[in-house]
């Protein structure tokens, strides 16, 4: 009985080799309609969704702080010395004003803290760019003192320290004529 078997089996794997090798060397064309593909995956519209959410939400985020630093009374003041320093107007003209229509102000305001680090770039009537550093630490309770203002020149890199024409206060050094 087990003999039967066994020869059962190795004449059935024989067979199949046998109709291996027959069809190894044939294309086998299947004449049927083949199945529709599955529906679009929600899931891709759902992470493109994501992803320009995600986007949409930096970039307003982004925005909105730049808007939070270009109104606050600090750049505003900057701003103001920075346009009527005749060392400034003598190294990129008169008629200073922000570089670009929507001014970019890399930095921080933060009163809170103490800490003010601020840049931003401004153009004069020559067309000359430049690029504007203020830095300022409160000290004790309610006393500001500027480490840093200063302002270089893009087109050559020449640079103009506002800083040392300040007050202790931090307020614009006036001098009578």
């Amino acid at each position: 009985m087990i003999a039967l078997r066994l020869s059962a089996v190795r004449s059935v794997t024989s067979t199949v080799r046998l109709s291996a090798r027959r069809f190894a060397h044939k294309t086998v064309v299947v004449d049927r309609e083949l199945p529709r593909p599955p529906p679009p995956s929600k899931r891709r519209w759902l992470w493109t969704g994501i992803g320009v959410g995600a986007v949409v939400w930096g970039v307003g985020l982004g925005a909105a702080l730049n808007h939070q630093r270009l109104s606050s009374s600090v750049v505003h003041g900057t701003l103001f010395t920075v346009r009527y320093d005749p060392q400034v107007m003598a190294l990129i003209g008169d008629q200073i004003d922000y570089a670009d229509s929507w001014p970019w102000i890399s930095g921080s305001v933060n009163h809170l803290k103490g800490k003010i680090d601020i840049g931003f770039e401004v153009k004069g009537s020559t067309g000359e760019r430049a690029k504007v550093h203020f830095v300022s630490k409160r000290v004790g309770g309610s006393k500001w003192v500027t480490s840093e203002f200063t302002v270089v020149r893009l087109s050559d890199n020449k640079s103009v320290d506002i800083g040392t024409s300040l007050t202790e206060a931090g307020e614009p050094l006036i001098e009578k004529q």
